[in-house]
């Protein structure tokens, strides 16, 4: 932010009682309330803000009305990714202002689906209304990237806000150089749902891997990748682990499909990537796009072919790898380090509320 947005920041501080929000938020266990809502928690206070977390999944309906009440008690109430009913966000929307917040294209079919679907599943009719109404009913949408600001925009376009996924940067300790001689790494994170997306790109690694003994094809996930020629090093997540993993590995890889749901992803795996200073080769569909500047920091495939040339330019040159691994340090810390979107998120929380401040040029 800007000298003058600081500023502007701290008098609002000064001169206002805290906001209160009331973040109703998706499972604890889930990569999108780590990243979109925990990862804020410790540092809220030094904004003049309060939140208030609770999961509301597994609650019964009773506590649900119930939370739904106090919203009144609260200046926002802050609906991380769980599609409420109607009944619900009529209470909440009267009662205060309410956020939602979505980082997934829940209004479509999550990739590789088939059948009907249950009326909890992405895609499902009932899961569709539930997402339209909450965002007409929104004070402001909090979208994860574009393609889901422009499926919001449809229902609240004064409401959408662009906020990409935060990650926190890491120590300098986890950003030294790998020494010159170890075994060159092209690593890929993920969950288990979305292991399939290896697939895509099978026919490259397993030539790259044919073609190059000394480099090694690595997954950190909740279960090894199936049914896949390429050899790939299973790592096994947990929170503990995943800093050293992504310390270690050398180029970091997005392959997904080109479809309504992987166009709604918000590429956080690339952004994990980019904050350790690795160089990254992603599939080019959705936020890919606006993460990887083509060239600068990585690579967007659009074939086997592609995903097999650009493998093999990172992988023969050093100094490629290098100098794409700084550029991409350089657009993490500008665009997607924790305070940056914190800062953002704040002032348009107080601007929103007060209308003090010009809107920054975030």
């Amino acid at each position: 932010m800007s000298g003058t947005n600081n500023q502007c920041m701290q008098s609002r501080h000064n001169a206002h009682k805290p906001l209160r929000i009331l973040c109703l938020h998706n499972a604890e266990n889930q990569a999108s309330y780590r990243y979109r809502v925990k990862l804020f928690l410790p540092t809220w206070h030094q904004y003049g803000i309060e939140m208030h977390p609770i999961c509301i999944v597994g609650k019964n309906y009773k506590d649900k009305i119930i939370l739904a009440l106090k919203s009144k008690e609260y200046d926002y109430i802050w609906l991380q990714r769980k599609p409420l009913s109607q009944f619900l966000v009529n209470i909440i929307a009267s009662r205060s202002k309410l956020i939602y917040d979505i980082d997934d294209a829940l209004y479509t079919r999550q990739s590789g689906s088939a059948g009907k679907l249950k009326s909890s599943k992405p895609g499902s009719v009932k899961m569709i209304k539930r997402i339209n109404h909450i965002i007409r009913k929104a004070s402001l949408v909090f979208a994860g990237s574009n393609e889901l600001a422009l499926y919001a925009s449809k229902y609240n376009q004064d409401a959408v806000r662009l906020i990409p996924t935060a990650f926190n940067a890491p120590e300098n300790s986890c950003l030294s150089i790998p020494d010159k001689n170890h075994q060159l790494t092209i690593g890929w994170i993920g969950t288990n749902g979305n292991l399939p997306y290896l697939k895509l790109i099978d026919d490259a690694t397993h030539e790259i891997q044919k073609h190059h003994c000394n480099i090694l094809f690595s997954v950190m996930s909740g279960r090894p990748p199936e049914d896949l020629k390429t050899n790939w090093q299973f790592v096994p997540w947990s929170i503990d682990s995943e800093k050293h993993w992504l310390q270690s590995i050398d180029i970091g890889i997005m392959p997904l499909l080109d479809d309504e749901w992987s166009r709604g992803k918000c590429a956080f795996k690339l952004i994990q990537y980019m904050a350790y200073g690795k160089p990254v080769i992603a599939s080019d569909v959705g936020a890919n796009k606006t993460t990887v500047e083509h060239g600068r920091n990585g690579f967007l495939a659009r074939s086997s072919e592609n995903w097999s040339e650009y493998m093999n330019i990172l992988i023969l040159d050093e100094k490629i790898r290098s100098s794409m691994g700084q550029e991409s340090k350089k657009i993490f810390f500008s665009s997607f380090e924790r305070q940056i979107i914190q800062d953002t998120i704040a002032d348009i929380l107080f601007k929103y509320i007060t209308n003090e401040c010009p809107k920054t040029n975030s």
